[in-house]
């Protein structure tokens, strides 16, 4: 059995390099497909238990390391394979229920938490990503005017009409939006990206009926209030910081505003869960997520936090009503 699963962990290794791979052909379908490069590791953690998930890190690793450089594998393995072994490994933790010493009812790791350790990986790996680009804020700046500097190479009209000074100043300006705004939206749709390969991870091992934990109720995700405080040191950090420090609190902020929409989500779906009408609203809410991208992030954050000091679900939840699984 357990060399059945490091076979598979193995498998899923090689898979997950080769997704990984994809991106050095620049087709089309080459993005989509490294940004799923995760979801094999994930799917060998939590199907095919923790250890089969450290094989397919270790030949993901190794495989490329040697399709690339050992650069490479290095890069796979901080930014890829460990963070999903890491997630896979604390969605399987579990512990005896107190009281319950008689019978084997177990305590599983709370999905609120597995939502912050998403957004804390993904924030520490952005920031990290900033860093390489440059070591200060202004050659930070300086990396987005040489990336748009070689763009007007390949598309010589973005700047139609604009020569000499006005086209640096131009070139300079661009360069700094993208260093204040790039890496936070990058932060945020890395965020959106770890939770849904989870969720998706997270279903596929259990159509297989290898899933070790019962299929948590996703309406009742909540995170632990120690976000708040956090939240106010990235608020804070935004708006007084300068350089570095606004900048990794811009991160932060977009990350954990992901966080919160997500719990103002669950929110909603438990709340309309004894109207007829439920999921005709469900869709429309989602449609919106579609029609206005960004803006109903910010309003079922702000429900999200909310919830904190309301409570809404256990106000408006009824015990009669039965609860699916969202």
């Amino acid at each position: 059995m357990m060399l059945r699963n490091f076979g598979f962990g193995a498998g899923c290794g090689a898979v997950s390099a080769l997704l990984f791979a994809v991106i050095s052909t620049a087709s089309p379908l080459a993005f989509p497909l490294y940004l799923v490069a995760p979801l094999p590791i994930l799917i060998a953690t939590l199907g095919f238990t923790q250890q089969a998930g450290l094989v397919a890190s270790l030949i993901a690793f190794l495989a490329t390391s040697i399709i690339f450089s050992p650069l490479a594998g290095v890069i796979h393995a901080i930014s890829i394979s460990l963070p999903s072994w890491f997630i896979g490994y604390l969605a399987l933790l579990a512990r005896p229920t107190e009281g319950a010493a008689n019978d084997n009812r177990v305590e599983w790791y709370p999905i609120g938490r597995l939502l912050i350790w998403n957004i804390a990986l993904s924030s520490a790996l952005t920031i990290a990503g900033v860093l390489m680009l440059g070591s200060d804020y202004a050659s930070f700046v300086d990396a987005f005017e040489k990336l748009l500097n070689e763009l007007v190479v390949f598309e010589p009209g973005m700047f139609a009409g604009i020569v000499g000074a006005d086209k640096t100043t131009s070139i300079s300006t661009i360069a700094n939006i993208l260093a204040l705004v790039a890496a936070p939206i990058s932060a945020a749709i890395s965020s959106v990206i770890s939770v849904l390969l989870l969720y998706i991870a997270a279903r596929i091992v259990k159509a297989s009926d290898r899933l070790p934990r019962p299929w948590p109720d996703l309406a009742t995700i909540s995170m632990p209030k120690i976000v708040l405080p956090v939240l106010l040191v990235c608020l804070l950090l935004t708006v007084l910081g300068s350089d570095f420090s606004g900048l990794f609190g811009r991160i932060g902020l977009a990350s954990l505003l992901i966080g919160f929409c997500l719990q103002g989500l669950a929110v909603l779906h438990m709340v309309t869960r004894p109207l007829k009408s439920r999921r005709a609203m469900l869709v429309m809410t989602y449609s919106v997520f579609i029609l206005l991208p960004g803006w109903p992030i910010l309003g079922f954050a702000a429900l999200g936090i909310a919830d904190f000091w309301f409570d809404f679900r256990s106000r408006f939840n009824n015990p009669l009503t039965p609860s699916p699984s969202l």
